[in-house]
C-alpha cells in the first residue's frame, strides 16, 4: 500500500508539472498579444510549442522525434528549415538538450525586443520569469525520469509477494481442515480468500509500477497528445484574438455611463453622481399619494407595511 501511495504521488506531481508547462505557454501568449508586435509573439510562442513537444520526445522511449515531433511538426509547421537543421544537431531523443535550446531561442527573442524598445525592462523580466517557470516544469519531469522508484524496493516487494502468497495459501488450506474434518464450504470460502488476496497483493504492485511512469503507452498514462494539441491551438487563438472596435474617448464615456445606468445597482454610495438622490440607476423615483418624491424606505408596501429593498 505504501508503494502504491508513493507511485500515485509521483503520478500526481508529474501531472501538475505537465499542466504548469502548458499554463506558462498560455501565459506568455497572453502577455505577448498585448505587449509585442504580432509577428514577434507568434515566433516566441512557436518556439515554446516546439519546445513543449521536444521535451516529451526525450522523456520517454514511447515518444521519439520520428513518431511525435515530426508528426506534430508536419501539421503545425512550428520550425523553419534552418531552425530544423539546428534541432537535428541537438539529438532530440537523447535527453532534454533540445527543448532547452528552444527555450533559449525564446529568451533571445525577448532580449532583442527589449533592446529594440518594444517592451520595457519590467515586462522583459516578466517574460523571463514565465520562460524559466516553463523550463523548470519540464525539468521536473526529467528529474522524475532520472530517479525512478528504486529497483531494490520493487525487487523486495516482488520477492515478498512470491514468498508470502504461497505460505498464505498453504496456511489457509490447513485451516480448512484435513481428513475427516474436511468441509467443502470451508474449502470454497478459503479458496476465494486466497484468490482475492493474490489479486490484492499482485494487483497493487503492478498498479504502483504503472503509475510511477505516466508517460508511456498504458491506458492510465497521461494524455500527452491532448496536452500538445490543446496548448498549440489555444496559444495561437490567444495570439490571434481581436478586440471589438474601441469607441472614441467621448463615445467611450457615453457607453460606460449608459452601462452603469442600465445595470443593477451595487449600492447608492457606490453608483456615482446619477444616484445621489438615492434612486437606483434607470429606476423611476417613488411618489406618495400627495405627489411628493419619497425615499424607498418611506414608501408604503402592501398592507401598509414599510417596503425595504436591499
Amino acid at each position: 500500500v505504501f508503494f502504491v501511495n508513493n507511485s500515485n504521488k509521483r503520478f500526481d506531481d508529474q501531472y501538475s508539472m505537465s499542466m504548469a508547462a502548458k499554463g506558462r505557454i498560455l501565459d506568455i501568449a497572453s502577455i505577448a498579444r498585448g505587449t509585442l508586435p504580432k509577428e514577434r509573439g507568434l515566433r516566441i510562442v512557436r518556439y515554446l510549442n516546439a519546445s513543449h513537444v521536444a521535451a516529451y520526445c526525450g522523456l520517454s522511449d514511447v515518444y521519439s522525434k520520428a513518431n511525435l515531433f515530426d508528426e506534430v511538426k508536419s501539421q503545425t509547421k512550428f520550425l523553419t528549415a534552418a531552425e530544423e537543421n539546428r534541432i537535428k544537431a541537438c539529438n532530440m531523443d537523447a535527453g532534454g538538450s533540445c527543448y532547452r535550446e528552444l527555450v533559449c531561442w525564446a529568451q533571445l527573442e525577448i532580449t532583442d525586443a527589449a533592446k529594440a524598445g518594444l517592451i520595457d525592462a519590467r515586462t522583459a523580466v516578466m517574460y523571463r520569469d514565465k520562460l524559466l517557470d516553463f523550463q523548470a516544469a519540464l525539468s521536473g519531469l526529467y528529474n522524475f525520469s532520472d530517479q525512478p522508484i528504486s529497483f531494490f524496493y520493487i525487487h523486495f516487494i516482488s520477492l515478498l509477494s512470491a514468498i508470502y502468497l504461497p505460505l498464505f495459501s498453504v496456511s489457509t488450506a490447513f485451516e480448512a481442515g484435513t481428513g475427516s474434518t474436511v468441509y467443502w464450504t470451508a474449502d470454497l470460502v478459503n479458496g476465494l480468500i486466497v484468490f482475492l488476496q493474490s489479486i490484492f497483493v499482485i494487483g497493487l504492485r503492478i498498479l504502483g509500477q504503472k503509475l510511477s511512469d505516466p508517460y508511456g503507452s498504458d491506458v492510465e498514462d497521461l494524455s500527452v497528445m491532448f496536452y500538445l494539441n490543446f496548448t498549440f491551438t489555444q496559444s495561437n487563438r490567444i495570439l490571434n484574438a481581436e478586440a471589438p472596435r474601441r469607441p472614441e474617448d467621448e463615445d467611450m464615456v457615453t457607453v460606460e455611463e449608459k452601462i452603469v445606468r442600465d445595470r443593477v445597482t451595487v449600492g447608492a454610495a457606490w453608483d456615482g453622481e446619477e444616484e445621489k438622490d438615492g434612486f437606483a440607476a434607470g429606476q423611476e423615483p417613488i411618489v406618495n399619494e400627495k405627489g411628493e418624491e419619497v425615499d424607498e424606505v418611506d414608501a408604503p408596501g402592501q398592507n401598509g407595511a414599510t417596503c425595504v429593498v436591499q
